[in-house]
């Protein structure tokens, strides 16, 4: 007994010591979500984990509430609504804890703290699909709000649409898939106001008969990715995840391609086997399956691609999808080198083995000084800790190029990271505007509105000795998509130095996603962004500040001309001297 008394006393006060470290909102925050994976950490992922883990957990989580409900981080809470929703989660931790330990009524004693007007509408939809809750979802003190609940989900999120793949679906369900499609665009989509003369409803019926008149999946699939690609958005289209769909269409041998100067290069060549037969970098595609390179790529390409831009479609068009088609047929390319010569290759679409590992990251150093940075995803981290780690010899160099030339998005948090380094004001990354639907306001005859949704958009700089105050030049082209055009955004509104390349593909923003029938998942476009100022540019591009393009001849020497003349306009004494000289704004 004594050995518990003194455990309790020195629990209780090491809380009382770290409440008094809590002096803000965010170490509280931090505490309890520490806690709560701790919590998780001790019942790990077995599917029936121990009865001592379970109840080991329990008390993780207890201290943690009793924790947030000290005064003090009462007070921070009102705040901070981070740290304010902390509670309500830690209750939810509580029940599904309860719960698993077969304490049906004490688990949903928890979960009725939550059925508040307050809470109800984000805890009541994890209650219907934690399976650890299946137990008590019936329970009459949950029931009666839980299935309220469940009807109002089914308006937006009903799983009837969600039919899962067959050779040929039925006539209802391809009707159906496109209907979905048309009203989840006609009430969400962000952009019909770049689409001047565009009948939505009228382009939905001349739709109807070809979706009816399809006679497998894959040409129904066909079918509602040139429908949505009449809204010419990057953001805003069909696809198939995996499944026979996928492997009739996304089959492709490891290489990708891209448009220059009208004429089609290789660009990239992630096989040693396809290496071997001397297909390399820099050799231009000329034919495909018999067919000009061009006639083929408008002929069965183009026309599914959803693009904002000239840029963007032909990127989709001839980087990522000129070569896909069934994984069980190859498809037989003629090739010219720098010399002339023509050759073909009949290269399998699958079955390839080990491939040149995909680098989201690259960093070195370039005579003149400059540190080079190559970023070419925005999904994880990879670029900012790559950053952050050489970060000391980076302050010391004389420039720094940032190159998201090949950069497909992701998450933009990652990218306003590194710019966070950039400047030692706090900054704008941009505006946003989303749409807003009243049905009073339409009975009243109101068209189309919009809001700002501008929250979370201004950052901090990283602060401290984490400043890089030398020359930027950030690199960009018609790949440079989404999350990686809101870094260029938001580095234009930084005037920390130039853009340099080809306009980037004008395309970012939210987008809804949601199931179809067969199998099939498509996405619209909800959000407009601009940058700080207010200025849209998405259906444009970002442009860049000194336009450089690539050339055939370049390419093939191995050569990288944009490159070049970020370097040029780094180490160029005037330009060195006048971009020291600015101010972050």
């Amino acid at each position: 007994m004594g050995h518990l008394l003194l455990a309790f006393l020195l629990l209780f006060s090491s809380q009382a010591v770290y409440a008094q470290a809590a002096a803000t909102a965010d170490d509280a925050y931090q505490y309890l979500q520490a806690q709560r994976a701790r919590a998780r950490a001790v019942v790990g992922r077995a599917e029936k984990p121990s009865t001592d883990s379970l109840q080991k957990a329990v008390r993780i989580v207890q201290q943690a509430l009793a924790y947030y409900h000290q005064p003090a981080v009462v007070a921070l809470a009102k705040t901070s609504q981070s740290l304010y929703f902390r509670q309500s989660d830690l209750l939810f931790d509580l029940a599904v804890l309860q719960s698993r330990l077969g304490q049906s009524e004490t688990a949903v004693a928890s979960l009725h703290k939550l059925l508040t007007p307050e809470f109800a509408e984000v805890y009541a939809p994890w209650m219907l699909t934690h399976p650890a809750l299946a137990a008590v979802r019936n329970h009459p003190l949950l029931k009666p709000t839980l299935d309220k609940t469940a009807t109002l989900l089914n308006v937006f999120d009903s799983k009837a649409l969600t039919t899962s793949y067959r050779p040929d679906l039925t006539e209802a369900e391809k009707v159906a898939g496109l209907s979905k499609l048309w009203s989840e665009a006609k009430y969400n989509f962000a952009y019909f106001d770049h689409l001047p003369g565009l009948n939505w409803d009228q382009l939905y019926l001349e739709y109807l008969p070809k979706v009816q008149a399809t006679a497998s999946t894959v040409a129904y699939y066909r079918v509602l990715q040139q429908f949505y690609a009449q809204l010419h958005d990057g953001h805003t289209d069909v696809w198939a995840n995996d499944g026979p769909v996928a492997d009739s269409i996304y089959g492709r041998p490891p290489l990708t391609a891209q448009l220059v100067e009208g004429r089609v290069l290789v660009q990239q060549v992630r096989s040693d086997s396809l290496r071997r037969t001397g297909l390399v970098p820099g050799l231009e595609i000329v034919q495909i399956d018999e067919l000009p390179v061009t006639v083929y790529a408008d002929r069965f390409v183009r026309p599914y691609q959803s693009g904002s831009t000239v840029q963007n479609v032909d990127v989709q068009t001839y980087t990522y999808n000129l070569l896909c088609g069934p994984n069980n047929r190859p498809v037989r390319v003629t090739f010219r080198d720098e010399r002339g010569r023509l050759f073909v290759r009949t290269l399998p679409r699958s079955g390839y083995g080990k491939l040149t590992p995909f680098v989201p990251a690259r960093l070195r150093f370039l005579t003149g000084n400059v540190a080079y940075l190559q970023v070419n995803e925005f999904e994880t981290d990879a670029g900012f800790r790559r950053f952050v780690a050489a970060f000391d010899s980076i302050k010391a160099t004389s420039g720094l190029i940032i190159d998201l030339r090949r950069n497909g998005g992701g998450n933009s948090g990652n990218g306003y990271r590194i710019l966070s380094y950039l400047t030692d004001q706090r900054y704008r990354v941009g505006r946003y505007q989303s749409r807003i639907y009243s049905a009073v306001g339409r009975a009243r005859g109101e068209g189309i509105r919009l809001e700002p949704v501008d929250t979370a958009n201004f950052r901090l700089p990283a602060g401290g000795q984490k400043l890089y105050t030398k020359p930027v030049a950030v690199l960009i082209s018609g790949q440079t998509f989404s999350a990686a055009e809101d870094f260029c955004s938001a580095y234009v509104g930084l005037k920390r130095g130039a853009l340099i390349g080809e306009p980037t593909s004008g395309s970012t923003g939210q987008p809804l996603s949601f199931a179809l029938p067969g199998g099939l998942m498509a996405r619209v476009c909800t959000k407009r962004d601009a940058y700080s100022d207010g200025t849209e540019w998405n259906g444009q591009g970002i442009q860049p500040t000194l336009v450089v393009h690539p050339t055939i001849v370049a390419l093939q020497k191995g050569e990288d001309p944009v490159l070049a003349a970020a370097v040029h306009y780094l180490t160029t004494p005037a330009k060195v001297n006048r971009a020291s000289r600015a101010k972050t704004k």
